[in-house]
């Protein structure tokens, strides 16, 4: 039921989707792809739905929230099942992913670049403090450092 209300539809069905997408490549006046890997097929996912919902239906499961799970489960096995729903849900995802690693990626550059601009202003400060000897000092600090 979780998973229902955040909208995750393979998570209701228990179903993990690794769908890998290459492509499309160019070459010339040819196109090659796009190149759909580790998808799901829709038979997989309705013999997923017929079996979770023969123990999930309010008649077999006396839960007070049966009713609820079922309805949860047939509404992504709807959206599943029909292709062009299941194209719109899977673009979705996608670029919420896409969103996400952005956000991850972008904060991984401001840090990696907060690190470099404090290392080189410990290397200029040191340079003034120690002078001309400041080469061979900071060679061999980098010699005995593990």
């Amino acid at each position: 039921l979780k998973a229902s209300k955040s909208g995750k539809h393979y998570a209701v069905l228990g179903i993990r989707n690794f769908e890998v997408q290459i492509g499309p490549y160019y070459m010339f006046n040819f196109s090659i792809g796009p190149l759909v890997l580790f998808r799901v097929k829709t038979k997989a996912i309705k013999r997923v739905y017929r079996n979770l919902a023969r123990t999930v239906h309010p008649d077999k499961n006396k839960d007070g929230r049966a009713e609820e799970a079922f309805h949860a489960l047939e509404q992504s096995a709807a959206i599943l099942t029909d292709e062009k729903q299941r194209q719109d849900y899977d673009k979705k995802i996608i670029s919420a992913r896409r969103r996400r690693n952005k956000y991850a990626v972008d904060s991984v550059m401001r840090v990696s670049h907060t690190c470099w601009s404090q290392t080189a202003s410990t290397l200029k400060m040191t340079k003034k403090v120690l002078g001309p000897f400041s080469t061979p000092i900071l060679v061999v600090g980098a010699l005995i450092m593990p």
